[in-house]
């Protein structure tokens, strides 16, 4: 027998042991002493009643500037099971399509049994004329590595971190909300591949979003929230503003690269959120490095790579209603969208071959309204019945105006694809692009109460690129280069209005709010470029004023854009862009 248990007087009376104290008082919170009660929680504490002081417990907690894991392990089972995973496709030439096919020669019920073995969706893609769908789409099997608990541990612990170091260079606990709300207010909505909805997940939402928004639906936001590094990724892109400062900007895109270099197993999973995230990274060429070089490898590779997990998943395909729920049928197509604006630009941009091929393609343009409002044939209806605005038009015309430029890039880009284009190839593309301008309209909303007019400033900047690349083989220096077999010429005054349009575009990009999208947003960069272009070289014989404030107006305004400065000082791939601008000797247009 334990001698311990033994009767004794001792042993009768078990001595009680301490318990730990849930909260301890002020006084010996503050002067970091033991708190000890010997009754209840509500009593007066040892130290407290022997020096005869006020036991007190109302100070609110200090802030903790320890890295405790139990703070990072807060987030819930669903949080871990991010996004789950999307479907895969399998095109017509595949063997899960063409085995389906052959009923002659296997019995219906042998098929049947192979698609249940494999997960495998044969009426899943909408089709026409009730005719089959080319393509399936088939279940996957569910990774069991964990990976994603391990990368939001990791992003949690670095929001938390970098929380800390904020508060101390800026002197305000608030820094990362104020970025948050400069994220959810002016960069969302212009490219919303993760929309705001998204990004607040299913927390309650803070009191400043109702001055923008008059309503959260929930079935607007997946049942799963995204990674915790996307939450970091939105920061990244907030604090690439001027109006940031340079250390809380550096502090942020260190934090993100190394969330970023920690987190590429992340490409094993192809998932939504996953792609969403690829996509979201092209917003910011400057977010992924400093060295010129590596930055725009980086980018060109992780957007390829989140345009092929789209494909992967058939998100370029048109899917059954019946197959997947309202909200994640639009949820896919805003996704699709983004590859496409990400994939055109960026070719535009590096002189490189389109990655999408459109003609193996029928997904939808993304849906202009919020993800939980169903299709409904009369759209004018929309509005009335669900209170929401079209949140996502914007998104929706400049996934058209980007398929636009690829045509324009696949006709007129160079002199091979000029040799093998046709007159009616540009004629109809002219037609499409007046077509495509008489439709925009004039206010944008991305919700009743948070009114962009940015959106219109942006699109006409990005039309100037778009037209630019169309219409240069034919400006008056240019058509003696035009092979023999073509014989389009552009609209009377279409030159003369790319002109015009690009002034006004370099006149935006010079103030506030250009230069917040210049800053922000890399695809501006290379259209503000070919605005000095349209007005430094002698497309149109003006040397009038206008066109002389307009090219110093341009110039100051990518000047001022290259001396952001990043973690290793001023980014080279601005300055190579400024002395490029230098290059077209803006004095000599004066």
């Amino acid at each position: 027998m334990n001698p311990r248990t033994q009767d004794s007087p001792q042993g009768q009376t078990a001595s009680i042991k301490r318990k730990r104290t849930s909260r301890a008082c002020d006084y010996c919170r503050s002067h970091r002493i033991r708190c000890e009660r010997d009754g209840a929680y509500d009593s007066t504490c040892i130290h407290c009643k022997t020096y005869g002081l006020v036991c007190a417990s109302v100070a609110p907690a200090p802030r903790s500037h320890r890295t405790r894991v139990a703070l990072h392990a807060r987030f819930s089972a669903e949080e871990v099971e991010s996004q789950g995973l999307e479907p895969g496709y399998a095109g017509p030439t595949s063997v899960f399509h063409m085995i389906g096919n052959v009923v002659h020669a296997s019995p219906s019920e042998d098929i049947r049994s192979y698609d249940e073995t494999y997960d495998i969706f044969r009426k899943a893609l909408s089709s026409s004329d009730n005719l089959p769908s080319e393509g399936v789409l088939y279940g996957r099997y569910v990774s069991a590595n964990g990976g994603w608990q391990a990368q939001n541990a990791s992003a949690l612990l670095k929001l938390d971190v970098l929380s800390e170091q904020l508060s101390s260079i800026a002197g305000k606990e608030t820094v990362l909300d104020d970025l948050l709300l400069t994220c959810i207010t002016k960069i969302l909505p212009v490219f919303p591949v993760v929309t705001v909805s998204e990004c607040v997940g299913r927390d309650k939402p803070s009191d400043v979003l109702w001055l923008y928004y008059t309503m959260k639906d929930y079935d607007s936001t997946p049942h799963s929230p995204l990674p915790k590094i996307v939450r970091l990724v939105h920061y990244g892109l907030a604090s690439m503003s001027r109006s940031v400062p340079t250390p809380i900007r550096q502090s942020i895109i260190r934090a993100v690269r190394e969330e970023l270099d920690a987190s590429l197993q992340l490409s094993k999973q192809t998932s939504l959120s996953t792609v969403q995230l690829l996509i979201t990274l092209f917003f910011s060429l400057e977010m992924h490095e400093d060295d010129p070089t590596e930055n725009r490898s980086l980018l060109w590779q992780r957007t390829g790579l989140g345009i092929r997990g789209a494909l992967d998943m058939g998100l370029h395909r048109s899917v059954s209603n019946s197959m997947i729920p309202c909200g994640q049928l639009h949820r896919r197509r805003r996704v699709w969208g983004s590859c496409v604006i990400a994939d055109r630009w960026l070719a535009l941009q590096y002189g490189q071959p389109l990655t999408i091929d459109l003609d193996y393609c029928d997904a939808p343009l993304p849906f202009w309204w919020p993800d939980h409002v169903p299709d409904l044939d009369d759209v004018t209806a929309i509005p009335i019945l669900h209170k929401v605005a079209p949140s996502f038009r914007f998104l929706s015309e400049l996934t058209s105006l980007s398929i636009l430029l690829g045509r324009a890039y696949s006709l007129s880009s160079s002199r091979m694809h000029l040799a093998k284009s046709q007159d009616l190839m540009f004629y109809n593309l002219q037609n499409d692009i007046e077509a495509w301008k008489s439709q925009i309209p004039a206010v944008w909303n991305y919700s009743p109460l948070l009114e962009i007019p940015a959106m219109e400033n942006l699109l006409q900047l990005f039309l100037v690129a778009t037209e630019y690349t169309f219409l240069k083989p034919f400006f008056p220096q240019n058509v003696s280069g035009l092979p023999a077999h073509i014989n389009f010429r552009p609209a009377h005054g279409s030159i003369d209005r790319l002109v015009e349009r690009a002034i006004n575009s370099l006149f935006w990009l010079s103030s506030e709010e250009g230069t917040f999208y210049l800053d922000v947003w890399s695809m501006t960069a290379y259209p503000a470029f070919l605005c000095m272009m349209v007005v430094a070289t002698d497309i149109v014989q003006r040397t009038d004023v206008i066109i002389a404030s307009a090219s110093l107006a341009g110039l100051e305004a990518i000047r001022s854009w290259s001396e952001v400065e990043g973690p290793g000082g001023k980014w080279v791939n601005r300055e190579q862009l400024l002395e490029a601008v230098k290059l077209l000797k803006i004095a000599e247009v004066l």
